[in-house]
């Protein structure tokens, strides 16, 4: 069997060689003859197939050879039939080359190609640009079927949006001489915009080309040369303006073209115009398209239906429906038709009125049609809304059918819904206090917004129903969007009554449509006013007065007690204290007198106080008055009125007013005397306090930190001193919530991965809880980002790479609010870098790629990433026969062995290709961007001849390439190729022999390593590092074994998989 099969194969390759050997020599000798053949022209039947016209003209740009077998087969048969269903809505150039010409001179000025610009994406033919563009759908390389193109024409073809907006009329005249050719254009701007400058592409082609491709099919639209500017540099500059019609001219010679396909010269003489916003060394937008196919433009449509004044409608509301049509069109049109509106009921149309088309309506006119619609029998719903239909109907030859058809939304408008008002502060507010009120409604529709609707708010005395809003100021709106709402202030009387209060809230939409009083019983209650001691937190606190030991004092109450509802003077001021002495109600004054002079550990005089009594006649209240009790003839110390100023600010006081002194015998003596220290600062974390002379500055120490600073001061004439506390009190300013972005602003995530952030985490409010912020996330893609406003939780997905922009906007309940933005990098994977220079992630070390070696590699980690889960991909291919013969995986990065599938070592042409994945420090993936590439070289051979170099004889080298030697040398070289392809089958074949008689249930591809050593490697090269993969939880396979297992388990698991 064996000899059977040898002998078939010997005779096999002996037919094959002389076979070869005979086409050598038939090629060589008639050669001549096959040259000048020629080709015979085939006749195919084009069956056109119907693409949707996308209702305005369509351009683009094909480039093909006679030779490219996707041009002749389906790239030019279908432009052809997209050409032939829509002749009057596409043309294109094609830029061929002819089996006979080769590519046409299509070069602009001395700019390069025209067929250079279309290829400047692309590697390979056919070619098709729609509308100058260079990458997604109206991009095409290669082609299939005869509607390859048909899809993204009827989609627009990528042409500019206004491209309805140009009408041109082109037409051709062939001179007396019979030579020369004219080729007239006519532009007409048909929009709204002043002036639009465009450049107006040109070009003369052969309608039906005068070469063929290798198949006989003939290519259409066949570029032969450039209508250009008088400089003959670049396209025609023009500026449109609307309705006024611009002229051109061009005149070239008609042996431009040759005839071809039945036409003649002048039949095939085929000039193709577009019109674009750039010159012809830029891609552009392209606007508009004409050839001889095309006819003016007809397109009737209308332009605006509308509901006159509001959009929404109260039911029984006789509305009123326009509707304007237009001619989009370059000719007057007078063909007829109808346009009718419907009001739709679900998916029934039900004719509201009709009208018909008024005849020889201008280019650019209009005409309106007005008809009304008694809406008492539609069913009003909460944010429904009702559609109207306006259609045009009847046409003759309208090329544009998707302006006929508009839709009209009349919304309902029903009256609000009121929500109860909600207290800003304690609902139980003393009298003459003010308490404040948010309200919101629920619109109902959508036609108001909190911002169209006004709420009315009135209070009255508990069930009295005395609804009255005297007090009430307001509103006023605060928030925005979805965080809206109305703020009421209700100012309070000192002569109201005290007790519960109802408060009733109605609202009234933009129409005038009220919602009924939504009331709240018992929403506030007022109580008396207590009479007030004042203390150092309080604004009106007058500051603590200074008396003089063993000496009756009187000291004013101002600044000390208050009642708001209660005049002073009816006041009963009591104490048990000793130091009291008497209230005097006519002066507001009441006197004390201390007995002894307290001090600290360092000698300072502390301040005394007098627990006093407040009988307003209603209430009673009691607090502790502070006083500075000082020796006689010490500085004296005036009440200073507490001093304030906003967070983040400062303030400063003058103190000498507020000082005087006197003499042991009791004499005034000059403040100017006194020296002015500071002894004391209560909090020197909030406040920074300083002195210049007698004038006291306080700077805050933080932008967010409030609150109350008692400073001591102590005035020294030398002798005696005496001390005051001046209260600075710093008022709370209200914040934006702040966003810490801090080591997010930039962030990396791999496509398909979610990245999960806690926004409560890093959002926080100073001045109010953070549970009142309301926080919005923001990013383009839909559903990329979720956020729950329960847990906090952020979740980012993206499942595109691309740099993505996540807006976080949080806002207070005040209105105020403040926005961050995290930039994230959605990537696919990694890029992973060999070292060539100074730069990069990976060395390799290779011990040999002599021919017959089994190299040892080991990759070393130079980079800054800490790398897991390493793979590297190695492989060894053949440059000579295109093939990849030999692969494997290594776990680590070395050292690792490259086994040649023969076991006999890397060979002639092979080369070794090595890619590196891994994940780095931070989940990500990463790959080597690049392959990495060593070709296998001849060792170097020492000949021993270094002494005893040959001679240079040029001469012996020479010798004469007669036919019969030229034969002979191909003839070599044919059989030294069909040597090799035999040799490389017959191994092939005792492989797959040995691979069928072995156990090796799991079928191991061939290109895996033997799992038997060779004996050539076995005395060079080290064994193999542990690059077992894991085995499965079953255990090994039946029928292997671990040697099995060690070559072959990747590729197991791999078809596992």
């Amino acid at each position: 069997m064996m000899l059977k099969s040898s002998l078939s194969s010997t005779i096999l390759a002996v037919s094959m060689i002389s076979l070869m050997f005979l086409m050598t020599l038939t090629g060589l000798f008639d050669y001549d003859g096959y040259e000048s053949s020629e080709y015979k022209e085939l006749e195919k039947e084009e069956l056109p197939l119907f693409a949707p016209s996308p209702g305005h003209s369509v351009f683009g740009e094909y480039v093909g050879a006679h030779w490219c077998g996707p041009c002749q087969s389906s790239a030019s048969p279908s432009l052809h039939n997209l050409k032939t269903s829509n002749p009057d809505d596409f043309t294109y150039v094609s830029f061929f080359q002819g089996s006979g010409t080769g590519w046409p001179s299509d070069s602009i000025g001395s700019d390069g190609s025209r067929r250079n610009h279309v290829m400047g994406s692309s590697s390979g033919y056919p070619t098709f640009s729609f509308a100058d563009e260079q990458a997604g759908s109206c991009y095409k390389v290669g082609a299939g079927g005869t509607n390859y193109y048909d899809n993204d024409f009827s989609a627009g073809g990528c042409m500019a949006i206004n491209s309805a907006d140009f009408s041109m009329e082109l037409g051709t005249s062939l001179s007396s001489s019979g030579d020369m050719v004219t080729t007239d254009l006519s532009i007409t701007y048909l929009g709204s915009i002043p002036s639009v400058p465009v450049y107006v592409y040109a070009a003369v082609t052969e309608q039906s080309g005068a070469e063929n491709y290798n198949n006989g099919y003939k290519p259409h639209n066949v570029f032969r040369s450039w209508l250009l500017n008088s400089n003959e540099d670049g396209f025609e500059q023009v500026v449109l303006s609307p309705n006024t019609p611009v002229e051109l001219s061009w005149d070239e010679p008609l042996n431009t073209v040759r005839a071809s396909g039945g036409n003649t010269q002048f039949e095939n003489f085929w000039p193709v115009i577009a019109l674009m916003d750039g010159p012809h060394t830029t891609y552009n937008n392209f606007y508009a398209a004409v050839d001889l196919d095309m006819a003016p433009l007809v397109d009737i449509g209308i332009s605006d239906a509308i509901i006159r004044g509001d959009s929404g409608f109260v039911q029984g509301d006789i509305i009123e429906l326009e509707t304007t049509i237009i001619n989009n069109g370059v000719e007057s049109y007078s063909d007829g038709g109808e346009f009718s509106i419907y009001y739709l009921d679900g998916a029934d149309e039900q004719l509201i009125s009709s009208t018909s088309i008024n005849n020889n309506i201008a280019p650019g006119a209009t005409q309106t049609f007005v008809t009304n619609f008694d809406t008492s029998s539609i069913e009003m719903s909460p944010s429904g809304a009702s559609i109207f239909r306006a259609r045009l109907s009847d046409l003759d030859g309208d090329r544009n059918p998707s302006n006929n058809i508009q839709d009209i939304a009349g919304f309902h408008d029903l009256p609000p819904t009121p929500i109860t008002p909600t207290p800003v502060t304690s609902p139980n507010v003393n009298r003459g206090s003010t308490i404040q009120f948010e309200v919101t409604a629920i619109s109902n529709d959508l036609v108001d917004t909190i911002e169209t609707m006004s709420p009315t708010l009135q209070y009255s005395e508990s069930n009295m129903d005395s609804w009255d809003d005297t007090w009430i100021d307001g509103p006023e709106i605060i928030g925005n969007g979805g965080n809206a709402r109305y703020v009421f202030s209700i100012n309070t009387e000192l002569t109201s009554e005290i007790g519960d209060y109802d408060i009733r809230v109605m609202w009234t939409d933009a129409g005038g449509q009220n919602s009924g009083w939504l009331i709240s019983e018992d929403a506030f209650a007022l109580q008396n006013s207590l009479p007030t001691i004042y203390s150092s937190s309080d604004n009106q606190y007058s500051g603590m007065p200074t008396v003089r030991v063993d000496i009756e004092e009187r000291v004013s109450i101002i600044g000390l007690i208050n009642d708001v509802e209660t005049p002073l003077q009816l006041l009963e001021i009591s104490s048990n204290s000793d130091a009291f002495l008497s209230w005097d109600s006519i002066s507001l004054e009441f006197s004390v007198k201390f007995t002894q002079v307290y001090r600290d550990s360092h000698g300072n005089a502390l301040p005394q106080g007098i627990q006093v009594t407040v009988d307003d006649g209603d209430d009673i209240n009691s607090g502790l008055i502070l006083f500075n009790v000082i020796e006689n003839g010490a500085p004296r110390w005036d009440p200073i009125n507490t001093q304030s100023f906003d967070e983040g600010g400062y303030g400063s006081i003058t103190l000498t007013n507020y000082l005087s002194d006197t003499n042991d015998a009791g004499n005034p003596a000059p403040v100017s005397d006194l020296s002015l220290s500071i002894i004391d600062v209560s909090d020197q974390n909030l406040v920074e306090a300083n002195l210049n002379g007698h004038s006291l500055s306080v700077i805050s120490l933080n932008e967010d930190d409030y609150g109350i600073v008692y400073i001591t001061i102590r005035a020294s004439d030398g002798t005696k001193f005496s001390d005051t506390v001046v209260t600075f009190h710093i008022h709370n300013v209200n914040d934006a919530p702040r966003i810490n972005l801090t080591d997010i602003e930039e962030i990396n995530i791999q496509t398909g991965d979610t990245y999960v952030l806690n926004l409560f985490e890093r959002i926080s409010d100073v001045d109010n809880s953070d549970e009142e912020i309301w926080v919005v996330v923001e990013n383009d893609v839909p559903g990329a980002t979720q956020w729950n406003p329960i847990s906090g939780d952020l979740h980012m997905t993206w499942q595109e790479p691309g740099l993505q922009v996540v807006n976080i906007t949080a806002e207070d309940r005040h209105g105020n609010f403040s926005s961050s933005t995290i930039n994230v990098n959605v990537v696919d994977d990694l890029p992973l870098i060999w070292k060539y220079g100074s730069n990069g992630d990976f060395t390799i070390s290779i011990d040999t790629t002599d021919y017959y070696t089994n190299p040892s590699v080991l990759i070393t980690n130079v980079g800054d990433l800490e790398l897991s889960e390493i793979s590297v991909f190695w492989g060894i291919c053949n440059s000579v026969t295109g093939i990849c013969h030999t692969s494997g995986i290594s776990h680590n990065l070395g050292p690792f062995i490259v086994n040649h599938i023969s076991g006999g070592g890397l060979g002639i042409g092979d080369y070794m290709t090595f890619t590196v994945r891994a994940v780095d420090q931070d989940g990500m993936d990463r790959v080597t961007e690049e392959t990495y590439k060593v070709y296998a070289t001849l060792p170097e051979v020492n000949t021993g001849n270094e002494e005893n170099p040959v001679k240079d004889d040029s001469r012996s080298l020479v010798f004469e390439l007669t036919p019969l030697k030229i034969v002979g040398i191909l003839g070599l070289g044919i059989l030294s190729i069909l040597f090799i392809s035999l040799s490389t089958v017959t191994i092939l074949r005792r492989r797959e022999k040995q691979a069928l008689e072995s156990q090796y249930s799991s079928h191991a591809p061939i290109e895996l390593m033997d799992n038997k050593p060779s004996d050539i490697s076995s005395n060079k090269l080290p064994p193999p590092p542990p690059m077992i993969p894991k085995l499965p939880e079953s255990g090994l396979p039946p029928g292997w074994s671990m040697e099995q297992w060690h070559y072959y388990g990747e590729e197991y698991i791999r078809r596992q998989k």
